[in-house]
C-alpha cells in the first residue's frame, strides 16, 4: 500500500484512513500531529484534515512541509509548500523565535524537545519546590499526575511533545463545597508564600514559578477526589479508581528530581490516559463523555463555551486588524450619558472603546472574557499613561456574575452598562447571566447599552470571515430584557451604524433601564 498526502491552505488529503498519529513539520519542526482516525472529514469521499485555527491564521509563505508517521517514520508527503501568495519564508515561532507547537489545548506551545536541557531541569526543580509547599504550607496530599508522571514512567524524561510539569492533590474531603473551600484555602496559603497564583476554576490553579533564566513555568495544580463512588480529577475525568491504588504514595524520578506518585502507577496512568497509555502518541485527545464534562463544568467552572475561540483569536495576527479609533457606537452613547459618568464596558476587546471613553473624562471599568484581550487593553492604557480597571468577567458563571454585579452595585453613584457586539460573542445561553448583571449594577439609575449584529445577517459577508458568531433575533432580546425587569427606552435597528471595510451590518442599538 502506497501512502501519500497532498497539502494546501485547507488542510492535508490523505491516500488512507488509518487510525495511527501522524506528525506535521514545517522545515524539520514538528508544529502538529493528529489522528485521520479521528480527526478527518470523510463526508466527500476523501480524508480531509483542516488545519487547526491557531495554525491556519499563521499559514502564509512558503514551508518545507512533511506529513510522517510518528510511530513508524513513514513519510506521507514531503515537499514545500507555499501558502497564500506571499513568498516570504514561513516560520511557527513565538515573539523569541523560538518553534512552537500546538497542544492538546489547541494552543501553540513551545515543547521539552526545544528546551535545552538546563531550562528542563530548572522547570522539574520549580515544580517541585512548588509541590513542597503545596504539602508543607498548605497540608495538601500532593502528587506527580498526567505528562510529568507518564514520562517519569516511561523513560525518567518530560515527554518531548509536553509542554508543562502537572500536580494534583487528593482532597481530604467528598463534597464539592468543602473541596472548593480547600483549594482556595490553598491559593491564598501560596499566594502568601509569594508565589504567583491564577486561579483556573474552583477547583484548580496554576502557580507561576519564575526560573533562573528570568523565564518563568506555569505549574498546573490539579484537584483530585473521591464523590461517590467515584474518583475525580480535574479537568473532567471521572472514573473507577480505588484509593489504595493511591494511598499510600510511592515515589518516582523526572529528570533527576523526585515526587511523590500515586500507589499504583500503572493503574493511574490506565484510569488517566486508557489502556494504550504505554504507547507514545502526541495526538492524543481526551475524549470526556458530555455528562462528564457538564458534571465537572457546573461543580467548579461554569460554563466556559466560547472562550477558546476569543482566546485563541485575541492571540493571533488578526487581533492587530481590529480598528483603533472608537466606534460609532461609543460616539452614540457618549452623547447619552452625563459627562464623568461610571460606564462598566462588558467584552471590551481590544480596549478601543474603554480607551476612547476614558479620554473624554469617562470613569471607565473595562473587562473581557478572555485574557488574551485583556492583555491588550492593559498594554494599550499603559502607552497612553491612562488608569482604568480592567477585569475578567464570566458572564455563563454564576458565582462570577453574580458576586462581580453584587460589588458594583454596592458602590455609591449610578453606573451605566456598554456592551458592543458583546450578544454576538455569547453563546446564547450566556445572556441570562448578561441580564441579570445589569440589572444589577444599573438598579441604581444608570443604563445598559447594548449594540449587537441581529439575524438578518446570516450569510452576508464579514470583514474577519468565519467566526463564531450569535445572531440574535430582535423580538427575542427584547422578550429576555422584559423577563429580567429591563424597558427599552431607545431601540435603532438598521445598516450604516457599524461598517468596517466590506461588511455593513444590520445591526440593533438599545437603551435599556432597570429601574
Amino acid at each position: 500500500m502506497t501512502l501519500s498526502a497532498r497539502v494546501d491552505d485547507t488542510g492535508i488529503e490523505l491516500s488512507e484512513l488509518l487510525d495511527t498519529p501522524l506528525d506535521v513539520r514545517f522545515a524539520g519542526h514538528r508544529v502538529w500531529s493528529f489522528n485521520a482516525r479521528r480527526d478527518a472529514d470523510t463526508a466527500k469521499g476523501q480524508v480531509h484534515v483542516t488545519w487547526p485555527r491557531a495554525i491556519q491564521e499563521r499559514l502564509s509563505g512558503v514551508a518545507h512541509v512533511s506529513v510522517e508517521g510518528h510511530l513508524d517514520g513513514v513519510v506521507w508527503f514531503e515537499g514545500d509548500v507555499r501558502f497564500g501568495t506571499s513568498s516570504d519564508e514561513l516560520r511557527i515561532v513565538d515573539d523569541a523565535g523560538q518553534p512552537l507547537t500546538l497542544d492538546k489545548g489547541g494552543r501553540l506551545q513551545r515543547t521539552f524537545d526545544r528546551m535545552d536541557s538546563d531550562s528542563v531541569n530548572e522547570l522539574v526543580t520549580a515544580s517541585r519546590k512548588v509541590l513542597d509547599d503545596l504539602v508543607e504550607v498548605c497540608g495538601l496530599d500532593a502528587y506527580l499526575c498526567y505528562g510529568g508522571l507518564l514520562g517519569a514512567v516511561r523513560d525518567g524524561k518530560m515527554i518531548g511533545h509536553d509542554s508543562d510539569v502537572d500536580l494534583a492533590w487528593l482532597s481530604k474531603h467528598t463534597h464539592p463545597f468543602d473541596i472548593i473551600r480547600e483549594s482556595r484555602q490553598a491559593e491564598r496559603q501560596m499566594r502568601e508564600r509569594g508565589w504567583h497564583v491564577v486561579r483556573m476554576s474552583a477547583a484548580n490553579f496554576k502557580v507561576w514559578a519564575p526560573l533562573p533564566n528570568g523565564n518563568r513555568a506555569g505549574v498546573d495544580v490539579f484537584g483530585s477526589f473521591y464523590i461517590g463512588d467515584h474518583f475525580h480529577i480535574t479537568g473532567s475525568l471521572r472514573g473507577s479508581l480505588d484509593r489504595d491504588r493511591i494511598l499510600p504514595f510511592g515515589t518516582i524520578e523526572l529528570e533527576g528530581v523526585e515526587f511523590p506518585a500515586p500507589h499504583d502507577v500503572e493503574a493511574f496512568l490506565a484510569y488517566t490516559y486508557g489502556p494504550g497509555w504505554r504507547v507514545p502518541d502526541p495526538a492524543f485527545h481526551f475524549d470526556h463523555p458530555p455528562e462528564n464534562t457538564q458534571m465537572m463544568s457546573q461543580w467548579w467552572r461554569g460554563s466556559r463555551l466560547r472562550l477558546w475561540y476569543w482566546s485563541a483569536f485575541y492571540e493571533s495576527p488578526r487581533a492587530a486588524l481590529v480598528p483603533k479609533e472608537p466606534s460609532l457606537f461609543a460616539r452614540w452613547v457618549a452623547e447619552r450619558i452625563e459627562p464623568g459618568a461610571r460606564v462598566v464596558e462588558l467584552g471590551s476587546g481590544t480596549g478601543r472603546d474603554a480607551v476612547w471613553l476614558a479620554e473624554q473624562g469617562f470613569q471607565v471599568n473595562a473587562s473581557d472574557y478572555a485574557g488574551a484581550a485583556r492583555g491588550i487593553t492593559r498594554r494599550r492604557l499603559r502607552s497612553l499613561g491612562l488608569k482604568v480597571p480592567v477585569k475578567g468577567y464570566n458572564l455563563e458563571a454564576p458565582y462570577s456574575y453574580l458576586t462581580q454585579g453584587a460589588k458594583l452595585a454596592h458602590q455609591p453613584g449610578v453606573k451605566h452598562v456598554y456592551a458592543r457586539f458583546l450578544v454576538d460573542a455569547l453563546a446564547p445561553s450566556g445572556r441570562d447571566g448578561l441580564w441579570r448583571f445589569c440589572s444589577m449594577v444599573c438598579r441604581s439609575g444608570g443604563h445598559t447599552f447594548i449594540e449587537f449584529r441581529t439575524a438578518a445577517n446570516r450569510g452576508e459577508p464579514t470583514f474577519f470571515g468565519p467566526h463564531i458568531r450569535t445572531y440574535a433575533r430582535v423580538p427575542v432580546v427584547e422578550a429576555e430584557i422584559a423577563r429580567h425587569g429591563g424597558t427599552v427606552v431607545t431601540k435603532t435597528v438598521g445598516r450604516d451604524l457599524a461598517p468596517l471595510e466590506n461588511e455593513n451590518p444590520v445591526v440593533c442599538r438599545l437603551e435599556v433601564s432597570w429601574t
